[in-house]
Parts: structure tokens; sequence; C-alpha cells
């Protein structure tokens, strides 16, 4: 009854594209994003009344969740989706719980995404792993720039709504050390640890590059890995996903961020080359800039930088790119592009 497979992350890499496109097949069945089980709910062991009268904010949140889904299936006068929602909310969570969210699978491929998972610890992994020794996981990596820059974009509009376009350095400086964004982008950590479990064959490493420039080809191969008609093809496979209306992000936390990541973006370029060259060429890029404008355009791989990048080389980056489809596969065959 546990799922095939499970996306880990990561978070701001375009997990909810994959989400919606996965979805979309009809050999896959998927519940909500973000069951949570493993991070968070598998600490949990109260039941529904216990969640209602508590205070903390993410009842709160588990409260409104509820609510809006028993007003949409009183709505459709779903008794099927009524009783779901009993089982999803107001039982006490526990391994038992996790296999009975896919439970309306009916002969399908079943998965989910929840991009928290990435920073699990080995030992939360090994009993993923107990549980479900044969899944295949999926890891959407992003440029760290970017990935840290728009996670604390989203940070501060969910506190204070449209108040990121007037965060000081200082501030956002703050807010990025305390939520551990660094290891949220930690790739290599996440890697290691996944694969100290699980076979470099059933690992799926998707770049967000490849949804902007490949979404097509990246879809197809995930459809092959997962063991579905890889021939399928989504309507939203193009659709940009929870894309924020700025186009820029200050230059002096872009430098910040370059360094920062700076020894992690040599490794990623070193094992993977490819998309991962080309977030270290950034990095250096604002580095080394001597007079940076006050702000850079956004995302990276839209920006005057990805030309630059991409002709580079007498323009074999870009051929290799193209005639490869990208760069997207599992971890054991994705080649070190240059």
């Amino acid at each position: 009854m546990y799922p095939d497979f499970i996306g880990i992350g990561a978070q701001k890499a375009g997990t909810t594209w994959l989400h919606r496109n996965l979805r979309a097949h009809p050999e896959i069945w998927m519940p909500r994003k973000e069951v949570h089980y493993f991070n968070r709910k598998i600490h949990d062991h109260r039941t529904g009344i216990g969640r209602f009268l508590s205070r903390r904010a993410a009842d709160a949140q588990w409260r409104k969740q509820f609510k809006h889904s028993i007003k949409v299936h009183l709505s459709e006068l779903s008794l099927e989706g009524l009783l779901g929602d009993f089982r999803y909310y107001a039982v006490p969570y526990n391994d038992r719980w996790y296999a009975s969210v896919f439970e309306p699978k009916r002969g399908r491929t079943t998965g989910e995404i929840t991009p928290a998972y990435s920073v699990l610890d080995k030992g939360m992994i090994s009993h993923v792993h107990e549980l479900m020794p044969g899944a295949k996981i999926i890891f959407m990596m992003r440029n760290p720039i970017e990935r840290a820059w728009s996670q604390a974009v989203m940070s501060f509009d969910k506190a204070e709504p449209g108040s990121a376009r007037f965060m000081s350095e200082e501030r956002f400086l703050r807010r990025f050390e305390r939520n551990g964004l660094t290891l949220l982008t930690d790739y290599r950590r996440t890697l290691e640890n996944w694969s100290s479990f699980y076979p470099e064959h059933r690992i799926f490493v998707g770049f967000l590059e490849d949804v902007r420039f490949h979404p097509e080809d990246l879809l197809r191969r995930l459809y092959g890995f997962l063991e579905v008609d890889p021939s399928f093809e989504p309507p939203a496979a193009r659709e940009k996903i929870h894309s924020r209306s700025d186009d820029t992000m200050p230059t002096s936390l872009a430098i910040h961020l370059a360094r920062t990541y700076h020894d992690e973006l040599e490794q990623l370029h070193e094992r993977f080359g490819g998309y991962a060259s080309f977030w270290l060429y950034c990095a250096q890029k604002l580095i080394e800039d001597p007079a940076p404008k006050e702000s850079v355009s956004y995302p990276l791989f839209e920006s005057p930088l990805w030309e630059e990048w991409i002709s580079g080389a007498g323009g074999s980056r870009a051929a290799e790119l193209r005639e490869a489809g990208g760069q997207s596969g599992p971890l054991s065959s994705v080649q070190a592009l240059r």
C-alpha cells in the first residue's frame, strides 16, 4: 500500500510543476502535494480532536485545510471524499495512516512529493527504506543562489505580504541564517544520504533549467523512469507555476549567496557539469564583478549570464544540451556535460 515513488525536493525547484504534470498522467495517482509524514507527522500521534483544540500555528493550518476540504466534498456530495477526509485528518498518524493515504490507487502507480524530505537524516531515510525498499526517488535541483533567494522571499511574503520588496540586506541575512536555508540547498548531502539506501539507478535527478528549456524531454524521461507511458503529453508542461512577478534580485544579496555556496557549486560542477557549471559561472561572475549594478536579472537562466555561458566553448554547450534534450535523468546515467 505504500507509494511507488517519492519526490523529496528541493524546495522552490519546480516541485509544484512536477506534481501537476505527474498527477495529470492517467497511469499515476497522487494525493495532495506535501504529505509531510516523514519530516513532521510521524512524530505526532494525537487524534483530530487534539489538533482541533491545539493553539500551535501548524495545527491552525491543519484546521484551515480540513475545513476547506470538507466544504469542497460537501458541495460535491461526495461520500467517498468525506470518508477520505476523515482518514486523512482525524486519525492518529502512523505508518498505517501513511499507507491509507494511497488506498485510492486502483492499480495505478502512486507517489507523493514533499520537498522537506530532502533534509531528512539517515535514521529517518532508513525507516523510509524499511517501508518502501523498492521505491523510486525524484530530486529536483535549482541554482542554489536562486533557490535560497526564492525561499527567503516566500518566507517574508508569507509573514507580511509584499514585504520582500523592501527587506534590508541585514534582515535578509538574519532570516537566511535562522531558517537553515543552507541545509535545504545542500544537494550533495541529500544525494549522499538517499543514495546510502537507494541505488543511483532508482534516484532521478531533475534540473529546473530543463523545466524551462526542455520540459517535454524531462517529463518523457521521468514517465519512463516511473514505468508509465512516456508518450503521454500533459497539458501543463510549459506552464509556469508559482512564478513571481519580480524579475530581479538585489546584487548585494546575490553576491553574498554566491560566496556562501561557492565551494558547494565547485563540487556540483565537478559532478554534473552542464547546468551546475552554469551555476558556478554565475557565482564567479557575481563575486568578481568590479562594478556591480544594484540588481541582477532573476531567474539567472533568463539573464545575460546565461547567454554568455551558453555561447562559450565555441557554442558547444548549447549544441550538447540541445542534442541531449537537457540533462535530467537517473543519477546513475547523468553525465557531466561540459
